[in-house]
């Protein structure tokens, strides 16, 4: 009886000890997969808005300011919604802007001419 009561005892050490792990364990999977989601989706949405930029001004070149965001905004928004991309109307602007400003740093005068991407 002593040894069954050993093995009793150590079970009732040992046992809330391994549930602890892995609730831990759990804990950090999921914390991991969730910033890899988060990443995903940032990178999806940088990329989505560098081809809104560079889609507008291909295939809109007769649009000028308020209305070549409009509708690069308007399409940016369209494709992360069909992506299962949450978005706010401030992330599609600050996407936009940022990415108009790599462009422009990117091209530099080209860009600022319009002859970058332009097909008449």
């Amino acid at each position: 009886m002593d040894i069954v009561n050993l093995a009793y005892d150590l079970l009732i050490i040992i046992l809330p000890f391994l549930a602890a792990a892995a609730v831990e364990l759990l804990r950090r999977k999921l914390g991991v997969e969730k910033i890899e989601k988060i990443q995903r989706e940032l990178e999806a949405k940088q990329e989505l808005g560098t081809l809104a930029v560079k889609f507008v001004e291909q295939a809109f070149y007769d649009l000028k300011g308020y209305d070549k965001y409009t509708t690069a905004s308007y399409w940016l928004g369209e494709m992360l919604r069909e992506r299962g991309i949450k978005v706010t109307d401030g992330e599609i602007k600050g996407l936009i802007e940022s990415s108009l400003r790599t462009l422009k740093d990117e091209f530099g005068e080209e860009w600022a001419n319009g002859v970058v991407g332009v097909t008449p």
